[in-house]
């Protein structure tokens, strides 16, 4: 998906838009970043579920010191 832009500012001349620079394109993958890989999802979870393991036996063994 391309999107046209303008590196001057646009004006509006009644109902169309105009612009006072020069136009061109720009693809979608130029303006955003590409998401989170599969890979790197699954990391980010693992590491999260890794995290609430130890938080959660750290309470655990803070509960069973205190009886």
């Amino acid at each position: 998906m391309d999107f046209i832009v303008c590196d001057g500012v646009w004006e509006s001349a009644g109902q169309t838009p105009v612009c006072n620079g020069t136009l061109s394109t720009v693809s979608l993958g130029e303006i955003s970043p590409s998401g989170l890989t599969a890979e790197d999802h699954a990391q980010i979870r693992e590491h999260a579920l890794v995290l609430f393991a130890i938080v959660f036996g750290a309470l655990v063994l803070k509960k069973a010191l205190n009886l």
